[in-house]
């Protein structure tokens, strides 16, 4: 009997221990973005515009395919208008999970509480504008420059190319790893502010990212 109550109570201070780790987490990213760190102040203007599409859970970076050198990346070469969005996140996540309700316990706890391998998911799209959860981001050149070094120093060279989920995107190989305190939004929101974007310290959560943004 006692053995059992040691038991279930191991067990709900486990719980416990997980909720308060949780409700933490949660709470200190939500916090940051009323600290945004402050961009430098410049004469140049924001000629320049990409776009975030984003959900509740995701964020991804998105180009005009004109403002893009499409040499690195000839699988989209036959595409002459429309955008490029590019996202990072967790290898496993993203290739055996098409729609958030195929993702499995086992793969999100591996991929929070883990180092993970990840990978680059570039999508071609006709039309952004049909997306309600969409903002736009003025830069100037220098930060438009710097947005996209940054992004194609997330890929791993030599890189190594996965098929989509359909037509009109392709996965690739990153150098970087997924885990609790680096995901998808902290990738975009690095990104982000390694060129001089007003953004949170740190951005777990969408939510980090686009509060931040006008």
């Amino acid at each position: 009997m006692n053995i059992l109550k040691k038991f279930f109570s191991t067990i709900v201070k486990l719980l416990l221990t997980l909720l308060f780790i949780t409700l933490l987490y949660f709470s200190i990213a939500y916090l940051l973005t009323f600290f945004p760190t402050k961009s430098s102040s410049t004469k140049e203007p924001k000629s320049k515009t990409i776009y975030l599409l984003y959900s509740q859970i995701h964020s991804d970076i998105v180009f005009k395919i004109q403002d893009l050198n499409l040499t690195y990346l000839k699988e989209f070469n036959s595409k002459k208008r429309g955008y490029i969005a590019f996202g990072w996140g967790d290898k496993e996540t993203y290739l055996n999970t098409p729609t958030w309700d195929d993702l499995k316990i086992s793969t999100a706890l591996k991929a929070l509480f883990i180092n993970t391998p990840s990978i680059m998911h570039v999508q071609y799209y006709k039309n952004i504008h049909i997306y309600q959860d969409i903002k736009t981001i003025q830069l100037t050149k220098e930060q438009f420059k710097e947005v996209k070094n940054n992004i194609y120093a997330s890929f791993k060279s030599p890189k190594k190319i996965y098929r989509g989920y359909g037509e009109d995107d392709y996965f690739y190989s990153s150098k970087r790893y997924y885990n609790l305190f680096n995901t998808c939004n902290s990738w975009t929101g690095e990104i982000l502010r390694e060129a001089n974007v007003s953004m949170s310290i740190w951005t777990p959560l969408s939510q980090n990212i686009i509060n931040v943004l006008p």
